[in-house]
């Protein structure tokens, strides 16, 4: 007995002694990116099964063994870190961002995600740190500049304005040329970006080439943008609060300040003889005013609004992610306003080890107020028309309203915009849900429905107490309701044979698609306070109604094969019905095939310790495009009343039975390389043609069709894709970095054949021309200069027939006769060859800074505006700009301008304009508070404060209000904005 007390004693020593040179090691974990306290970061003695994780607000603490030397930390979408402890008992880490890690798990095409660097496809994520916190409603705005390849422009600046999109240039034209959309899964029109929170989504995903795109078959010829939106994690509750404001005004204002001011325009209309020096002085003496019209037209500082909260947690085997956002923005135009609310809940669950389940309900409202003053109105886009000795303020500083503008005989535009309101609601509601099967290891069943669905309202008219039409107020109303419904149902099976892994997909899809709408309006309407559709005269109403349907029916697979995850090779293959086609020609399959070799795993480059990563791709495939209206394929009648002045049906529409699927073909390859822990480059080559376009080919008026939709016509597109980063300085320990980067798309088109044997096309009253063999040009009489002798405006004369596709500027070959026979090829492109974007991100401790370029090259516009602001002798009286002050005279024979007999400016070449751009698109600058200011505040977890900016700067030597707008011809622009604003995001 007295040896085992004696034993256990000495063993009780042991053990004391042993937790007596225990210690105890404390500290926090924050990102590098940001600064922000990292949850749920593993912490662990390295060589030992001792471990802790960090808290909510980053902390750990952690006993360890004297033995001890390092700790081990690491969480999903970091860097793992080891280090050093030393004798110390505080240990703090900032852990890298795992660019790999963050685009981990990328949906690519039905099934369960890959692993970034396991697929073959070219596919490039943007995470949400990009597009979340921007001034804009329009998510798709933040992606300008950031993935090559990508086109992205935004044509207005009004605040409820959706951006267009182009992947790897045109590839049809005649059919729609935007790529396919899917949130969270589910099919949506890219319009419903804009009545969704950017701040809800947690990365979107750019699926560029055919091993990527050609699951999706039919919808995927212009490429698929697929967003993920944000889910919760068990275990880190959080609750977040963001509210933000900011200001716009015009983003590029050289447009608006060239018009002349009061002295330039009264002298210049003394020499036109419109009036005399004395009538000029008598009528200055009347309207003493000097007014800066566009200051006018245009707020100055139109307020944003947005505030966002979000909770997000699991407990057990479910997470979930909720969340709701208010944005109120004014636009930069009277009668231009945007405000939304959504909300959304984000659920799933493990409802067994075998049965999984997720629901997404997403919904919104948001109400639009449009600027209804058009483009070539002198209310609106010609507002600047206005000479500058008029003013809208009466001598006693009071406004006119109700009236017209003294001299002016023109309305104040808040007064318009108060007795013609056009007000628009929308009602977005976005539900998807899934179930997910594992019957058995390595195979996952799975079915998933989704919706999106808009319901929309209009409203405009004219009040009946406006000034210029009492008693006589008119009133429409439109109503439709759009749903999408898609349903899709896969089966993946994961099977490796020792180091020869394997993945099987099989799927079926269903789409379809239903518009169902109706519109009522009356005129002559006297009761102000009754506005009301019945109220209107009886024999001035009117109503119409419309239904529309399609649907899309769809098999797939794909089989995917790695060797020693080395060697790749994928393939896949789709059939698709479409009820927009030909009963003989609804069906069509589309396939691709692809291959990687990650080069860095071979043994003689395993151990080259400079290079962290090569890889080489290659992918070749089809895909089609459906992009039209759903009824073009058949013989359609409309009701008229043209026949005895009774109801009766006529044809409207000729149909092509014939009509079948556009189809692309493209191939790609491509290297990912990376050096130095700090440099990463990635460069793809691709080659894309499309044939059987979906083209409406012109008729003669004989046949009574101006046009037919056919399947004829080709056209290719080629370039380059590159993509650069660089860890340009890192130091973990002071948590600083600085990080450029740059990314830019080179791509040529070239028409290769077109319609009825023809070489050449002019698309009526656009300026763009189609030549085989020739990229899409612009098509105008080409200006030959201001006769020196005489002040006649000269014109070069054009090659005789399809021989115009060559651009002639023969000197001999002059004439000051202007007429649209004179059009022929100017040799300008369309559009543009080059588009990219460059900037960096960078941190140092909890202060950040992320800076954005975008730019444009190649890009060129017909400024229309000028045929009115350059055309004194057209449209005599009005202001115009200091250009026109450069006529011909005997004194001044090389002159921009005839002489003053002679109309100024005509549709020619000169008003093609190269609107190529920079612009400093984004920049953010934010500052993560440390813990020790938070910590007497311990309800509060973490706070940010940041600046924002939208548009700050832009270069450009294109003379219009924005270099921006995606079209061949821009009149009257409501000019993007630039924005200026803050906020603070508190964490709970």
């Amino acid at each position: 007995m007295k040896k085992l007390l004696q034993s256990l004693f000495i063993l009780l020593f042991v053990a004391s002694s042993a937790m007596a040179q225990n210690r105890t090691i404390t500290g926090t974990v924050t990102s590098k990116e940001d600064g922000l306290p990292l949850p749920g970061v593993s912490v662990k003695v390295k060589g030992a099964n001792i471990g802790a994780s960090t808290g909510a607000n980053g902390r750990f603490s952690l006993s360890v063994p004297a033995s001890a030397t390092a700790l081990e930390f690491s969480s999903l979408g970091f860097l793992s870190q080891t280090i050093n402890i030393g004798s110390g008992t505080t240990v703090n880490v900032s852990l890298e961002t795992d660019a790999k890690a963050l685009t981990e798990v990328v949906v690519t095409g039905y099934g369960t995600g890959r692993p970034v660097g396991t697929i073959v496809g070219s596919v490039a994520t943007v995470s949400s740190r990009v597009v979340d916190s921007k001034p804009t409603a329009n998510a798709f705005d933040a992606l300008q500049g950031q993935v090559a390849g990508l086109q992205l422009f935004s044509s207005s600046g009004e605040p409820s304005v959706a951006s267009s999109l182009r992947l790897h240039g045109v590839g049809s034209l005649g059919a729609s040329n935007t790529p396919l959309v899917l949130l969270d899964g589910a099919q949506v029109d890219p319009n419903v970006i804009v009545s969704l929170n950017p701040n809800d989504f947690e990365s979107i995903s750019v699926l560029k080439d055919a091993s990527a795109t050609s699951i999706y078959g039919a919808r995927a010829a212009n490429g698929v943008i697929y967003i993920t939106t944000k889910k919760g994690r068990v275990g880190q509750p959080t609750m977040s609060i963001q509210q933000q404001y900011s200001e716009s005004s015009i983003a590029y204002d050289k447009f608006f300040k060239n018009v002349m001011n009061t002295a330039e325009l009264s002298a210049f209309q003394v020499k036109q003889g419109l009036r005399t020096q004395a009538a000029t002085d008598a009528l200055l003496a009347q309207y003493p005013n000097d007014f800066k019209w566009y200051d006018y037209y245009h707020k100055n500082g139109a307020p944003t609004y947005q505030t966002d909260f979000n909770i997000s947690g699991g407990a057990n085997k479910t997470t979930y992610y909720i969340s709701g956002s208010y944005l109120n923005a004014e636009g930069i135009r009277y009668r231009s306003a945007y405000d939304r609310y959504t909300i959304r809940a984000n659920v799933n669950t493990e409802i067994s080890s075998y049965l999984k389940a997720g629901l997404i309900l997403s919904g919104g409202t948001d109400n639009r107020q449009l600027n209804g003053w058009g483009s070539n109105s002198t209310n609106g886009g010609l507002a600047l028309l206005a000479q500058p000795w008029f003013s809208p303020y009466k001598a006693d500083g009071s406004e006119y309203y109700g009236e017209t503008i003294a001299g002016l005989g023109r309305y104040a535009p808040n007064y318009l915009a108060d007795m013609m309101p056009d007000d628009y609601n929308r009602l977005q509601f976005n539900p998807s849900a899934y179930l997910t099967l594992t019957p058995i290891a390595g195979l996952t069943l799975k079915t998933q429905g989704g919706m999106d669905g808009t319901i929309e309202r209009n409203t405009w008219g004219t009040r009946p107490v406006y000034a210029g039409s009492p008693g006589n107020g008119s009133l429409d109303e439109s109503y439709s309701r759009n749903i999408i419904k898609t349903w899709t149902n896969t089966a993946e099976y994961k099977f490796n044979f020792g180091q020869n892994n394997f993945t099987a997909l099989a799927g079926h899809e269903y789409v379809d698609g239903t518009n169902n709408s109706f519109s009522a309006g009356t005129a002559a309407s006297p009761f102000n306070e009754m506005w009301l559709l019945q109220n209107g005269n009886a024999t001035n109403r009117r109503v119409s109604s419309g239904k529309s349907e399609y649907a899309f029916n769809s098999f797939f697979g794909r089989l995917e094969y790695n060797f020693k995850n080395r060697y790749y090779l994928d393939g896949s293959i789709r059939e698709d019905k479409s009820s927009r086609f030909g009963s003989e020609r609804q069906s069509a399959t589309f396939w691709s095939i692809g291959g990687m070799w990650r080069m860095k795993e071979e043994s003689f480059l395993k151990d080259v310790s400079w290079l962290d990563e090569m890889s080489l791709r290659a992918s070749h495939g089809t895909s089609g495009n459906s992009a039209i209206g759903n009824y073009e394929h058949l013989q359609t009648a409309a009701a008229t009343t043209n026949y005895t002045n009774n109801p009766a049906l006529a044809i409207n529409q000729a149909g092509n039975a014939e009509l079948g699927w556009e189809k692309q073909t493209k191939t790609t390859v491509g290297l990912t390389t990376g050096f130095f822990n700090r440099v990463r480059l990635t460069v793809e080559y691709y080659f894309r043609k499309t044939t059987d376009q979906l083209i409406n080919v012109p008729q003669p008026f004989t046949t009574g069709w101006a046009n037919i939709r056919y399947n004829i016509g080709t056209i290719q597109n080629s370039g380059f894709d590159v993509t650069l980063d660089v860890d340009a300085y890192k130091n973990n320990t002071a948590k600083a970095f600085v990080t450029p980067y740059f990314n830019a798309n080179f791509n040529k088109n070239k028409i290769t054949e077109l319609f009825q044997g023809k070489q050449t096309y002019i698309i009526p009253n656009t300026g763009v021309l189609w030549a085989v063999g020739q990229p899409v040009s612009f098509s105008y009489p080409i200006w030959a200069g201001v006769n020196a002798a005489n002040g006649a405006p000269q014109w070069y004369l054009p090659n005789s027939g399809e021989a115009i596709a060559n651009p002639r500027k023969d000197p001999s070959a002059i004439t000051s006769n202007f007429s649209t026979a004179l059009e022929q090829n100017t040799g300008i492109e369309r559009y543009p060859w080059l588009n990219g974007g460059f900037g960096f991100r960078s941190g140092y401790k909890g202060l950040y800074m992320d800076v954005d370029f975008s730019f444009s090259l190649g890009k060129y516009l017909i400024n229309n505006d000028r045929y009115f602001f350059e055309n004194p002798t057209q449209f005599p009286g009005f202001n115009q700009s200091p250009t026109v002050l450069d006529y011909w005279t005997p004194q001044n024979t090389d002159a921009r301008f005839p002489s003053l007999s002679n109309q100024f400016t005509q549709f020619d070449s000169r008003l093609i304009e190269n609107a190529s751009f920079l612009r400093l698109k984004a920049v953010q600058i934010g500052w993560n508070l440390p813990e020790s200011i938070l910590k007497s505040v311990k309800v509060v977890k973490g706070a940010r404060i940041f600046l924002v900016g939208r548009n700050i700067l832009t270069v450009t030597d294109y003379t219009g209000p924005d270099p921006e707008v995606d079209s061949n011809l821009a009149l009257g622009t409501n000019p993007n904005t630039r924005q200026f604003g803050m906020g603070l995001q508190l964490r709970f």
